[in-house]
């Protein structure tokens, strides 16, 4: 035990002199380390001016940029570049931008973005084209932080480029500016070769906001499940949620029986954004699912629809000993929203639940309800142990007109 003790105190006092020791080191200093015969002595002098923003540095961060051969070192030199907003470096990243060297253009690029100087678009632009797939990764990168819309239509462009993750950044990139001349574009890109290309463009097309791209959405709903090894129908599903398109009711509603459960959950998320009662009966089966996100989802589904068809079902969830808390918890919120005084029997049980959360959202579930019977229930939980549950019950009390002794 001892020599544990000193190994632990020498290992902590070794570190603090390390700290007083870099922290002690100048800038001039730091910067004539970025010349040294050592990697190492290098990759430090990046990263501690990196951190420190010292604008004095930019000159030698520059020079230091087109020199350095070693990749984690000249992201540490970007990075410093980067982090200062020094507006003097530009000029020089602007002509590092042609460097016959594609990671110095990459790095040069990347600075670029993250200074964020319009001055910089217009090349940017022009490396969209660039010979090298990671300068253009980088230029599409760097489009997106510089939030300039010249770049809108170059970037739609970047959709067809041979070079996946190009394709993936522009369509990140394009969500970024929220400018619906991507919408068609985008649309072929669901059939994208690579899975995280479809994701993110069902993502993207969800965020931008243009109906018309629901059919093309709901027949991605409905492939045949083998064809979906990907998981795309998640992000599909999670893109009609987001566009509130009632059409696409039938073809979620037959996604509630998909093989993979994470689709399923999906589904059930996106059918209570639509709040359309077609949905119930099936979300009344996924309430019963073997797997529990699954039945969560369903279960907050029904309460954000709102039909009385469900009270059954989530007061058979609410009291179910083999469920989970955070399950009892949503049937418990869910009862509340539906305004049916049959769930106040059940809710009075949870009253004895052993999770806090429950116990308080049973409580208020009660009050809403309006049903005086749950009036001495709820003044027994003021001597809950809990602070939110005897929160809870006093304004259940005080929705029920009555006063809390």
């Amino acid at each position: 035990m001892k020599t544990t003790k000193r190994y632990v105190f020498a290992t902590a006092f070794a570190s603090l002199c390390l700290v007083q020791t870099t922290g002690a080191q100048t800038t001039e200093s730091l910067i004539r380390s970025l010349s040294s015969a050592s990697v190492a002595s290098r990759a430090d002098a990046a990263e501690a001016l990196a951190r420190r923003k010292d604008k004095s540095a930019t000159p030698a961060l520059l020079r230091a940029l087109v020199r350095e051969t070693v990749p984690s070192v000249r992201a540490q030199i970007v990075a410093a570049l980067g982090n200062t907003r020094d507006p003097h470096a530009v000029p020089g990243l602007l002509e590092l931008i042609d460097h016959k060297n594609p990671p110095i253009r990459s790095g040069a690029i990347r600075a670029l973005g993250v200074i964020g100087d319009k001055r910089a678009v217009q090349l940017i632009i022009r490396k969209l084209r660039d010979r090298d797939a990671e300068v253009r990764r980088e230029a599409v990168d760097a489009a997106g932080l510089l939030s300039d819309r010249a770049a809108i239509e170059p970037l739609i462009a970047a959709l067809r480029d041979n070079d996946w993750r190009v394709r993936l950044k522009a369509v990140v990139a394009l969500k970024g500016f929220g400018d619906r001349r991507a919408v068609q574009p985008l649309l072929p890109l669901l059939r994208d070769p690579k899975p995280e290309v479809q994701h993110n463009t069902a993502i993207a097309l969800g965020g931008l906001g243009d109906r018309s791209v629901v059919p093309a959405l709901m027949r991605i709903m409905e492939k045949a499940g083998t064809e979906d090894k990907f998981g795309t129908k998640y992000f599909a599903a999670d893109a009609l949620a987001q566009l509130g398109d009632r059409r696409a009711t039938p073809v979620l509603v037959r996604g509630l029986k998909e093989s993979q459960p994470f689709i399923r959950a999906s589904v059930a998320y996106a059918l209570g954004r639509l709040r359309e009662k077609a949905a119930v009966p099936g979300l009344l089966s996924a309430v019963s699912d073997k797997h529990v996100f699954v039945r969560y989802e369903a279960v907050q589904a029904l309460g954000a629809i709102g039909d009385k068809r469900a009270v059954p079902s989530l007061c058979a969830r609410l009291l179910d000993p083999k469920d989970h808390e955070d399950l009892h918890e949503q049937a418990a919120k869910a009862l509340g929203k539906l305004g049916d005084r049959r769930a106040v029997p059940f809710l009075i049980k949870a009253f004895k639940d052993d999770d806090e959360a429950v116990r308080k959202n049973a409580a208020l579930a009660a009050g809403r309800l309006g049903d005086r019977t749950a009036e001495e229930p709820l003044r027994k939980l003021l001597a809950d142990p809990e602070g939110g549950v005897r929160q809870a019950a006093r304004a259940a009390l005080e929705m029920l007109g009555a006063r809390p002794r």
